[in-house]
């Protein structure tokens, strides 16, 4: 044997080695969208009740006046 046909050997175990890696991946794809599909099917579809939102909740001016307070303080160092 010499080292040509030795790396024809490698190359060629190398070229069926990544093959079948892809052809399996491939395979576990296609064999986990299908298994979504029939699970999506069968499984009821529940809608929580419909919760109405609301504008931002009003400050109290008491807050208000105190944080302004705090940054006209905060500044003025």
């Amino acid at each position: 044997m010499n080292i040509s046909n030795l790396i024809d050997q490698g190359l060629n175990l190398m070229m069926l080695g990544m093959g079948m890696v892809f052809f399996i991946l491939g395979l576990l794809v296609i064999i986990i969208k299908v298994v979504s599909n029939i699970l999506m099917r069968y499984e009821p579809t529940v809608t929580g009740p419909q919760v109405k939102t609301q504008g931002p909740a009003k400050i109290d001016d008491d807050v208000v006046t105190a944080i302004s307070i705090a940054i006209q303080r905060f500044r003025s160092k």
